[in-house]
């Protein structure tokens, strides 16, 4: 038979073992819910991103607001029109948040608990009976929040890749396309149908638009191998890290100044 003081010690180990999963769910809940809520204007950010009005392209996205031409594409196409690249759309930001809450909370965790970092560690300075300074709980954020960061977009970048193409090119709009800059004969305008038909106008740029986030991915990697599903990876993570790290460790310091300062 097992002690009680054993059978103590075993069921806080399942709780804590069950409590390191709770950034994960709470992180992807949380996530999935904002993605629902914002995703129409996710899709007129990408689309806006890619309108040049320099002569060379030009879109109808350019001649209106972001709220009329949402009100234009309900009015014609439905609300489904609002969520083309849904699907990638969640896969890359669920994921995402579900990995960099899970990452972060281990890392940050494992430098308070360290006890090879001397006084960089949390430890050191719990042992002597003091808080962790909040200087320091920063800089194990900002630490944790690059890395937890960085991990996520890089398992998270085929998703953003598919997503990213099947918003900037779809059929719900109609394209303009100038003379000079494709091998028609003038300038035209194409439909919906037309963009869907031509393969250079399709989300991946490789034939049917209608594949799903996986038929992409697979369409992608048999025209550009599996290093076209990480394009522009290096790029993102750049971007992704450190602003992770500078948000989390702001939060964090902000949050123990204000603790602080209410307590004196």
């Amino acid at each position: 038979h097992l002690s009680p003081r054993t059978l103590s010690n075993e069921r806080c180990e399942n709780v804590t073992k069950k409590q390191a999963y709770i950034p994960l769910v709470a992180g992807s809940s949380a996530r999935l819910l904002a993605s629902l809520a914002t995703a129409p204007l996710e899709l007129m950010r990408t689309r806006q991103a890619g309108i040049v009005n320099n002569g060379r392209s030009t879109g109808r996205l350019s001649s209106s607001g972001t709220f009329e031409e949402i009100r234009v594409m309900l009015r014609t196409h439905g609300v489904s029109s609002l969520y083309v690249g849904l699907g990638p759309t969640l896969w890359r930001d669920v994921p995402f948040s579900a990995i960099y809450w899970l990452c972060l909370e281990r890392f940050k965790t494992a430098l308070s608990e360290s006890n090879d970092l001397g006084q960089w560690g949390g430890q050191y300075h719990l042992d002597r009976g003091n808080n962790i300074p909040p200087s320091l709980q920063a800089m194990h954020a900002f630490m944790s929040g690059a890395a937890a960061g960085a991990i996520a977009a890089a398992f998270t970048t085929p998703f953003d890749v598919v997503k990213t193409r099947r918003q900037m090119v779809s059929g719900q709009i109609e394209t303009t396309i100038p003379v000079g800059t494709c091998d028609y004969s003038g300038c035209g305008t194409l439909s919906g149908s037309q963009i869907f038909k031509d393969n250079r106008f399709s989300a991946v740029g490789y034939g049917r638009v209608n594949l799903g986030t996986f038929g992409h991915m697979n369409q992608i990697i048999q025209h550009e191998g599996l290093s076209g599903l990480w394009k522009g990876n290096t790029t993102r993570m750049v971007k992704v890290a450190p602003a992770c790290a500078i948000m989390i460790s702001c939060y964090e310091l902000g949050k123990r100044v204000f603790e602080d300062a209410l307590e004196s």
